[in-house]
Formats: structure tokens, C-alpha cells, sequence
């Protein structure tokens, strides 16, 4: 037999500070980010979600300009363009399009990949890497969605009659009504986006049954009769993904309106936050049992 050679690969044990779980949950929220927005990745992969974002802040800065061109520096008020309540039909939909678009792309090609069965060479549970994936979702969908909000909140404030902090002052009062519906769009639409990306194996097809399967519940619920009694009607309305959020942006603005599936059925607004709440749920209990296996 030959005789052995020792190599001196110049190895040092890792000297310092071991994150544990917490640093795992932080970098695979890191990780999920930059997936999300392409960064450190191809030029192609930045398309889709950083025209999204555009999308969102181009009509906002065109109602500050339209704003502008029409009251000048005599505004008193939010005027017709600047109410953020009837914005959110504008964002609410660019949202739900990003999150068309973030959610898959956070959890499928993990899967697709195999790179599951790294995450869980780590010290890290199924159920930490399903909050790491839904509270990236979550932060960057919400700051999708109050970005435009903050432009449209300053630009108006900036053309108050009694000058900018007075102004600031004056719409300051509908920020936690705005923050409020945009987390009720977030989890409204997110959740869903989550429950597809559980289930099927390739982002665009994902992609494509999500926005499908909203406008599908908005498709059916349109078709829901005017104050209708009948108890068919009263099951179904609760589950119009897509009209939900629109209900609890109506609850905490206080508008009327009786075009929405539940006031059609006779149903108070706040039931669309209960239907939101309900499928926050099944989605969190469907995806850790159908990752626990994973890890």
C-alpha cells in the first residue's frame, strides 16, 4: 500500500456569533426578498415586479400633478382625486397583481428545486420557514401598497390652504384607516396567493390559477341579486376573495354602497375582516401540515 498524504486545507471553525433560529428565519426573509424584486439576479426578473411598482407610483404622483393643475394652491381639502379610500380600487388591483407574481415566486421554486431539505439541514422548523416566506409577502406587499398612499398623503397635504403641516395635520387622520385597508388587502389577497403557491409545482401556472380564481369569485358574486334574502346568497357572499378587502376598505372609510356581494345579502361590512381572518387561518393550517413532512 501507498503511503497516506495529510493536506492542510487550512480550516477554521466558524468564530462567530451563532444567530440560531432567529438569524435563519431573518436571512431566508432576506432571501425571499430579493427573489421577490430580482435582485442579484438576471435583468428579466426585475421586469415584472419593478414595473408593478412603478405602476403603483405613477397614479399617485398624476393625482398630486391633476390635483394640482386643477385646485392650484387653494386646496382645502382632499379633493376628488386625492380620497385614499377610492384609491385603493386603483392600487387594490395593481396588489393584487404583485402578489400574483411574489407569492409563488417565494415558495414554489424551493420545491421545484429541492432546496428544502438545505433549509432544513438548519435549525429551522417548517413552520419558521412558512412565517419567514408569509412575513416577506406581507412587508413587501404592504409597502407596495403605502408607498403610492405616502406620495398621495404629502402631495395633497402640500397643497392645503393653510400650508403643508396643517394639511399633514388635517389627512393625518386617515393614515390608520389607510394602513387598516391596506393590511386588509394584504392578508385578503395574500393569503389565497399563499394557499395556490402550496400546491402547484410552477410559478407561472400559479401565477395563472391565482388571478383566475379571484376574478372568478368577483365574476360570481356579481351575479349575487340586490337585497336578496335567500340563504344560498348569504353562504356565498363571505367567499368573494376578491370583494373582501373592498368591504373592510367600506367599514373603516364608513362608505355606502350596496354594490358589494355582502350588502347584498344584507350583511354588515365588518363580516368581510371575519371572512379575511378565516381564510388567514386555513391557509396558516393547510401550509404546516403540508410542509411539516418537508422538514
Amino acid at each position: 500500500m501507498s503511503d497516506g498524504t495529510v493536506y492542510d486545507l487550512g480550516y477554521t471553525p466558524h468564530l462567530g456569533e451563532r444567530l440560531g433560529r432567529a438569524g435563519a428565519i431573518r436571512a431566508i426573509m432576506t432571501d425571499g426578498a430579493r427573489r421577490a424584486l430580482g435582485l442579484r439576479r438576471s435583468p428579466w426578473s426585475k421586469v415584472l415586479p419593478w414595473a408593478l411598482i412603478a405602476a403603483a407610483i405613477i397614479p399617485a404622483a398624476w393625482v398630486v400633478a391633476l390635483t394640482y393643475l386643477i385646485a392650484g394652491f387653494s386646496l382645502e381639502d382632499a379633493g376628488p382625486f386625492g380620497d385614499p379610500a377610492r384609491f385603493f380600487d386603483v392600487i387594490g388591483t395593481l396588489a393584487l397583481l404583485f402578489m400574483a407574481l411574489v407569492g409563488p415566486t417565494l415558495l414554489i421554486p424551493d420545491r421545484q428545486y429541492g432546496v428544502l431539505s438545505i433549509y432544513a439541514s438548519r435549525p429551522v422548523r417548517a413552520s419558521d420557514y412558512l412565517l419567514a416566506r408569509a412575513a416577506t409577502l406581507v412587508l413587501l406587499t404592504f409597502t407596495f401598497m403605502m408607498i403610492p398612499h405616502l406620495i398621495l398623503y404629502l402631495g395633497i397635504s402640500s397643497l392645503y390652504v393653510d400650508g403643508i403641516w396643517a394639511g399633514l395635520l388635517e389627512h393625518g387622520a386617515k393614515l390608520p384607516k389607510t394602513a387598516g385597508t391596506a393590511l386588509a388587502y394584504v392578508f385578503g389577497y395574500g393569503a389565497p396567493a399563499f394557499f395556490v403557491s402550496l400546491f402547484v409545482r410552477r410559478v407561472a401556472m400559479a401565477t395563472g390559477v391565482y388571478v383566475v380564481v379571484m376574478f372568478m369569485t368577483d365574476a360570481l358574486s356579481s351575479a349575487i341579486p340586490r337585497s336578496t334574502e335567500l340563504w344560498i346568497f348569504k353562504v356565498l357572499a363571505p367567499f368573494s376573495l376578491f370583494s373582501n378587502p373592498r368591504s373592510v376598505r367600506n367599514w373603516l372609510f364608513e362608505v355606502e354602497g350596496t354594490s358589494l356581494p355582502l350588502d347584498r345579502v344584507g350583511f354588515p361590512s365588518s363580516v368581510g375582516a371575519l371572512a379575511i381572518l378565516l381564510t388567514v387561518v386555513i391557509t396558516a393550517a393547510v401550509a404546516v401540515r403540508r410542509y411539516r413532512s418537508e422538514f
